[in-house]
């Protein structure tokens, strides 16, 4: 029997019944009666549930609240309270992987289940602004019709939509094309005081003010490395870092103003302007006391940070920002940037202890960034399982776990370990240093990290995880084919530790058998798994975002999987006597 929704106008019935289809759940529920009041809650009375609620982002969260009642099976209520203004997700665009429109918008759908309320698109030249025709080249770039379809449907479900740009650094992907390259000062960092930057500044702004309904924006300004050092330098001479870097953004903010745009700025330069090391969370950091009048009225700093599990740093990092503005952003993460796998295990630590400061400090705004480091290895949509986190943290003091893991198999019908366990994959002697990426790129004659991945018990950590995840795969669920395809990864990985080892094991003892076991079987058997694992990385690319980008991930693949065929006949010149030694594996 089709549930009802009582309560609520027909265009919002509409948007409940696609946001419950995505819910897994039995059945047994007739129908939920909706009430706008002062709080938050959801009550379960047999075959019905009330729901009072004070806007719509608490509207579309009270589903999932209802079908973890409805999988309670008994009555009950439960009653949540907002603990942030802002409740949102920032992702990546930039890295390689330009996610499809529709893909955007089903994961607003999944926000709007999780009670998240703004979404963060960070492109820093992946959108169509005219009379720039390599801005965003070959590159995925949206449209404008396109940020106004995105802007447009996260709008219905109370998702506001937010450009996230850059107006100093990060314009590597410009400046290497000769139309950016003569406004750089760096390679990557535009010039400070000039003219036609800040034409291209204004272009830029103006059209992605066009692009979206919302008067907030975020103007970047982080990580620009070298301020003044490249063609500033030679052109200009010296001057300090942070007066060109203020001087910048009060120019900036001018455009902003001329577009009647409210502008927020990533906050780690001024700290590392003011710290001998370059290090922003350096506590030893002397922001110069004329900083804080410098900062134009208005402009709103994001304090970034997904490293920290010591509530201590989160807490020290709060401070030193509001001796600058209480006007703060707290921008955390959800580690999706080292490579082919997602680092739960790190994200539930370093969510828990920033949020639950961010709560008692009194920040109202906070994010979950997913960036896509070095290529966009790890697919966007594995990051919704961390979203689930912000939400819970964004409506309860206090978060439990077992609620939690309740509603991951609820929206996804997956357990919470089965995402811890990933990080074991990507990491595993722990710590997060030698990483699973590390491993399958690793070149197989001039490894150089041969000697971390010595550990016989390592083939079968990455064995036991394979058999893990070919499990999961078998089972339904959002994820199913995610765990196929990090089944692959742990094969790969198990693969290409095993053919090492007796690699340097054969050659070492002078065993033509182990070499010949080498060349013969595990090498050709790990280029067929890194075959399969590229096809199944492809899939899923090719599901989540434009085709633009995975040429990188591809010569990769291409790159390792030649290198194992010259593996191949190197090992083949040895054993045939061509040639007397491989001067490879007798490098240290």
């Amino acid at each position: 029997m089709e549930i009802k929704f009582e309560g609520v106008e027909e265009n919002k019935q509409r948007r409940l019944r696609r946001l419950w289809q995505k819910l897994h759940i039995e059945e047994g529920l007739n129908r939920i009666v909706f009430e706008q009041g002062s709080c938050f809650a959801a009550e379960k009375n047999g075959n019905e549930i009330k729901v009072t609620y004070q806007n719509d982002t608490e509207l579309y969260r009270s589903l999932l609240l209802a079908a973890q009642l409805t999988a309670g099976k008994k009555d009950d209520v439960i009653r949540q309270e907002e603990q942030f203004d802002t409740k949102g997700v920032m992702l990546d665009m930039s890295r390689a992987g330009v996610m499809k429109v529709e893909k955007v918008k089903e994961y607003i759908e999944y926000m709007a289940l999780m009670g998240l309320n703004s979404l963060m698109l960070y492109m820093e030249d992946v959108f169509e602004v005219d009379g720039l025709e390599y801005f965003g080249y070959m590159r995925g770039r949206y449209s404008k019709n396109d940020l106004k379809e995105i802007d447009q449907y996260g709008l219905t479900y109370g998702v506001e939509v937010i450009p996230c740009i850059q107006t100093l650094g990060h314009f590597e992907q410009y400046i290497k094309w000769t139309e950016g390259a003569k406004l750089s000062d760096t390679n990557t960092v535009v010039m400070p005081e000039k003219e036609e930057t800040y034409a291209f500044l204004d272009n830029i702004i103006r059209t992605v003010s066009e692009c979206f309904t919302t008067r907030k924006i975020h103007i970047g300004m982080d990580e620009a490395w070298g301020l003044g050092t490249g063609n500033y330098l030679k052109q200009k001479g010296y001057k300090n870092g942070t007066e060109i870097f203020c001087a910048h953004i009060k120019a900036v903010k001018q455009i902003t103003d001329k577009y009647h745009l409210k502008p927020m700025i990533w906050s780690d330069m001024y700290f590392r302007l003011g710290s001998k090391t370059g290090d922003y969370y350096d506590k030893e950091t002397q922001i110069p006391a004329y900083v804080k009048e410098l900062l134009p009225e208005n402009v709103r700093l994001t304090y970034w940070d997904y490293y920290h599990h010591d509530e201590e740093t989160y807490r020290f990092m709060i401070e030193k920002h509001k001796e600058i503005t209480e006007n703060l952003v707290f921008a955390g993460g959800i580690w999706q940037w080292t490579g082919f796998l997602p680092d739960y295990d790190h994200t539930f630590k370093a969510t828990n202890a920033g949020l639950k400061v961010c709560k008692e400090e009194g920040v109202r705004d906070v994010y979950a960034t997913i960036w896509g480091d070095d290529g966009c290895e790890t697919d966007q949509m594995f990051s919704l399982v961390g979203c689930v986190l912000y939400g819970e943290h964004s409506y309860q003091k206090e978060i439990d776990m077992e609620a939690l893991n309740m509603k991951l198999q609820i929206l996804f019908q997956a357990d919470r370990k089965a995402f811890l366990a990933m990080s074991k994959a990507l990491y595993p002697v722990g710590e997060r240093t030698l990483s699973v990426k590390q491993i399958i790129y690793s070149d197989p004659l001039c490894g150089l990290l041969d000697d971390d991945i010595k550990e016989k018990a390592l083939v079968s950590h990455y064995r036991e995880l394979e058999e893990t995840y070919r499990k999961l795969s078998g089972q339904e669920g959002y994820y199913s084919e995610y765990f196929a395809y990090t089944a692959a990864v742990c094969r790969a990985a198990a693969g290409k530790i095993e053919a090492s080892q007796k690699l340097h094991d054969g050659y070492r003892t002078g065993s033509k058998e182990i070499l010949r076991e080498v060349k013969d079987k595990l090498l050709p058997a790990l280029r067929q798994d890194y075959e399969a694992l590229k096809l199944l990385h492809y899939k899923i690319w090719h599901q989540t975002c434009r085709p633009f980008g995975f040429e990188v991930v591809d010569g990769r693949y291409g790159a390792a999987v030649n290198r194992l065929k010259t593996a191949e006949l190197r090992l083949e010149a040895y054993l045939s006597g061509e040639t007397a030694r491989l001067e490879e594996l007798e490098e240290k």
